[in-house]
């Protein structure tokens, strides 16, 4: 994972393609400290980093909600808005997904 300055969700984007990172398959953006969170790893996991923003994943699976950033599609598969919900769970959960509409985890099955 590397990080760099970000002014937006929209820059993190950008910076999540070539020519700028080759292979960058998730970023996240954390407006606190407007900083670009930047992975190559499948499935990465940024909740000790930013516990509570969303984690933007390069995919083109259709029968998932996608959200579109400068042309660019991604999926959310997880997103921490309250903060309520306990993210301590085990395997299984993470495969078939939990959460409600505000703090959520998608899983295979959603």
């Amino acid at each position: 994972m590397t990080s760099e300055p970000g002014r937006s969700v929209a820059d993190c984007a950008l910076k999540c393609e070539p020519p700028h990172m080759k292979f960058c398959s998730a970023f996240a953006f954390v407006p606190e400290s407007k900083v670009c969170l930047l992975t190559e790893t499948q499935n990465a996991d940024f909740a000790s980093v930013d516990p509570s923003g969303l984690v933007y994943r390069k995919s083109i699976d259709s029968d998932k909600t996608l959200v579109e950033i400068n042309g660019k599609k991604f999926q959310v598969i997880q997103h921490r808005s309250k903060g309520d919900l306990s993210f301590a769970r085990g395997w299984t959960q993470y495969e078939d997904g939990f959460g409600d509409e505000t703090d959520f985890w998608i899983g295979e099955h959603s």
